[in-house]
């Protein structure tokens, strides 16, 4: 699995609803949002992504996540008259670095992460492979430093066959690679509503979905085994939203009935 560094600088772009995601986020474990991506041509779906906050202090990391697309071509986020590759980010970490604090660029500059290019000009370069391991580690050791209520996928991860299903055993609560086993198995239509992005929306929703935890991951008390297939379901954003109205969150067949009464 690859992982690539995106950029914002809020002085370029505000990001009026940043807060907003923030709150999505909080409330459904993942929110989505495009960004541009000049490796276009290596990115993939499942692949890992950071995003660092630059041009303006406090700088620094400031979310992370996965990418939940292909790349595709969308208008310049600056309203310019041409088009950019971008790809959706299905974030599992957002951060608001004038409230809270942020994995500070000074650290990125010490050991492995040395190696890395952390001040770039241009949105979705690819992380060193070399980097990968001890950005996550260091990511995760900040996030449960600041007691956030998000803990990220770690590269540290063991895939076990069994007789009937093949199961991800993870230290920590997102795993794109379960995500994956259960989008390989169910695909992209949401289980509860029936729609599929790529028929509403064409190119721009191919393989965009969300995938909800049947379980509630914050009740999980340190590590657990994840079963993609029974653990995990493909939902849309809306009714994601809709399950977790409530606590414990509605089932499938619970919101299924509501939808068609």
């Amino acid at each position: 699995m690859g992982a690539f560094l995106f950029i914002w600088n809020p002085g370029k772009w505000k990001w009026h609803d940043l807060d907003e995601k923030i709150n999505i986020l909080r409330n459904t474990s993942s929110v989505s949002d495009t960004w541009s991506c000049v490796s276009h041509k290596k990115i993939k779906e499942g692949d890992r992504a950071f995003l660092l906050r630059l041009g303006e202090e406090p700088k620094g990391i400031i979310g992370s996540g996965y990418i939940a697309s292909y790349p595709f071509l969308q208008e310049h986020w600056g309203g310019k008259d041409k088009l950019i590759y971008k790809v959706v980010i299905e974030f599992d970490v957002l951060i608001n670095a004038t409230r809270e604090p942020i994995l500070d660029i000074d650290i990125l500059s010490h050991g492995n992460l040395a190696r890395q290019t952390w001040l770039s000009q241009s949105s979705g370069i690819s992380i060193k492979q070399e980097v990968i391991n001890e950005l996550e580690d260091v990511w995760f050791s900040f996030l449960k430093e600041q007691k956030h209520h998000a803990k990220p996928f770690s590269g540290t991860h063991k895939l076990t066959e069994g007789k009937q299903n093949q199961v991800v055993t993870t230290r920590y609560e997102r795993n794109p690679h379960a995500r994956k086993e259960c989008l390989e198995y169910y695909g992209f239509s949401c289980q509860v509503c029936e729609i599929k992005f790529h028929d509403r929306y064409g190119g721009i929703g191919k393989d965009f979905i969300h995938v909800h935890h049947q379980a509630v991951i914050a009740d999980a008390d340190g590590e657990r085994e994840v079963n993609p297939i029974k653990d995990l379901i493909p939902v849309c954003p809306n009714c994601h939203a809709m399950l977790h109205k409530k606590k414990p969150p509605y089932t499938i067949e619970e919101l299924q009935i509501k939808l068609n009464p």
